[in-house]
């Protein structure tokens, strides 16, 4: 097992790149289902292609930074299934009709649960899980004090969506 853990906004720039990482490696080897729970959430620029660093990845991203939904897009249209867990606040508003836009283009593969309670905040794939008190938002990605912890270990990953089906299932939405 891996672990790592960050403290922001000091380490800011390592939050950062180690969610680019994850993401970009979700393209090139889907996790058959990924979990992305933000408290609250907006469409953050997640992967800095300003350079084309990633166009073998994606060869229609611009030369610019790629934004969450993006992104999200991208997840969906690939093998698998994405869960979006968000809560259910005027902030959220926004991004909320982005993803239930992008629910009519992913056949039935993006699940979307909104809940008044919701408050975890994590991305958990086959075999990581990379979570804290960093809300997927600009100020929780740079500016506020925040923990987050990458822990790389398939059996903890497994047992912690194992965790996330039994309590969202019932709630999620799938377009």
């Amino acid at each position: 097992m891996l672990s790592r853990d960050y403290s922001g906004p000091w380490q800011s720039r390592a939050i950062r790149d180690t969610l680019q990482t994850l993401l970009l490696s979700e393209l090139l080897r889907p996790s058959p289902e990924l979990w992305i729970l933000s408290a609250w959430i907006s469409n953050v620029e997640v992967i800095d292609n300003t350079a084309r660093a990633f166009s073998a990845v994606r060869p229609d991203w611009p030369a610019a930074s790629i934004r969450l939904t993006e992104v999200i897009k991208a997840l969906a249209n690939r093998s698998g299934r994405l869960c979006v867990v968000v809560r259910e606040v005027d902030h959220n508003a926004l991004f909320i009709r982005s993803l239930r836009d992008l629910q009519l283009e992913t056949d039935g593969r993006l699940g979307l649960a909104i809940a008044p309670a919701a408050h975890e905040k994590a991305v958990v794939g086959e075999d990581y899980i990379f979570g804290g008190s960093m809300n997927l938002t600009l100020s929780g990605l740079t500016a506020s004090d925040e923990h987050v912890l990458l822990r790389v270990d398939r059996q903890a990953a497994a047992s912690r969506r194992l965790a996330l089906q039994e309590r969202w299932s019932g709630s999620l939405q799938w377009g």
